[in-house]
């Protein structure tokens, strides 16, 4: 564990992401368990089981030369590499688990206004609820990390190519089911444009940091528009009562969630140089009543597609870093 804890995996991350649910404390006292753990932790790093073996031996860190971090502040990528394997591992433990084996790939179309009339159901808003099953069913899984489950520093979202096959992963604790969607739609868009490859992951940091790449404002733009479509009014900025009783206006008129009308509000006024944008348009949201189960969302899709009885000991370990109970998050909200 301390081998781990130097190679960026501390305690609370390795026990849960590497040791099996049966584990116990007094199991570290046994030493007929040794070989068992040195078998996962191997598996788990991607390293020859002889480096695990050899107690002098340093286990390197995670290291993915080939990631691109975008919206990035104050993150560096040699830091950033644990959480980028973790998520790399969940992602490939989802596809393994997969019941009935994941579809035929199925990419979203790379024009966003044509996956929205997919998405759109007749007199509907499009929501996170609409993008789940539409790319738990195109064969793209959406995973959302438990934030104590993952080295820091994390990552806001990530889009990746695991086993051959996209994934998006999500690693803050983001609750608000309309922000979670403008963020998931937007790993998807660098699916759709393939910006990432095997082992060349794009990872967003945080989208409150300014990204003027070609790859984040085309990313940026094909979530707006599978969201919200094209032509959405601006708002002007007031008390958080005030936005939040513009956007349900527009919501009404236009057919658009509110919540998203005033994050998109909040991402730009924010990039424009009003620091406090991002706060204002959280107690928007909070005022509409829609900040909270976005997660609850991401894992009841999780469970309708992933057989967690069925996964294997070292899978099930590694799933468990996901959010929630699966037995309490079936409950209806």
């Amino acid at each position: 564990m301390q081998r781990l804890s130097a190679a960026g995996f501390k305690p609370r991350v390795a026990r849960r992401a590497v040791l099996p649910d049966w584990w116990e404390s007094r199991c570290e006292q046994d030493p007929a368990l040794i070989p068992e753990v040195e078998f996962r932790m191997a598996r788990f790093l991607g390293v020859p089981l002889s480096v695990v073996r050899d107690a002098g031996a340093a286990l390197q860190r995670p290291d993915y030369p080939g990631a691109q971090l975008r919206q990035v502040k104050d993150i560096g990528r040699d830091r950033v590499g644990p959480a980028i394997h973790l998520a790399m591992r969940v992602a490939e433990a989802t596809l393994r688990s997969w019941r009935g084996g994941p579809p035929a790939l199925d990419l979203p179309p790379q024009d966003p206004l044509a996956w929205r009339a997919l998405l759109q159901q007749e007199g509907q808003v499009v929501r996170l609820r609409n993008l789940l099953p539409d790319l738990w069913r195109r064969g793209i899984p959406v995973i959302h990390l438990d934030k104590d489950a993952v080295p820091e520093p994390r990552f806001q979202g990530m889009a990746c190519i695991v086993a051959g096959r996209p994934a998006v992963v999500l690693a803050h604790n983001l609750d608000e089911p309309g922000h979670l969607a403008f963020v998931i739609a937007h790993e998807v868009g660098h699916i759709a444009y393939g910006d990432c490859v095997e082992g060349q992951p794009v990872v967003d940091e945080d989208d409150r940091n300014p990204d003027d790449a070609e790859v984040e404002r085309r990313a940026d733009l094909y979530s707006a528009r599978v969201l919200l479509g094209e032509g959405v009014p601006e708002l002007t900025r007031g008390t958080h009562q005030e936005l939040a009783e513009q956007a349900s206006r527009i919501e009404k008129e236009r057919v658009i969630d509110a919540a998203l009308v005033i994050r998109r509000w909040g991402r730009l006024a924010g990039r424009a140089g009003d620091e406090g944008a991002h706060a204002l348009a959280a107690r928007a949201v909070a005022a509409l009543g829609r900040d909270k189960r976005g997660k609850v969302e991401i894992r009841r899709a999780f469970d309708q597609h992933v057989d967690l009885e069925a996964a294997s000991d070292a899978d099930r370990a590694l799933l468990s870093c996901l959010h929630g109970d699966p037995e309490q998050d079936a409950a209806p909200s």
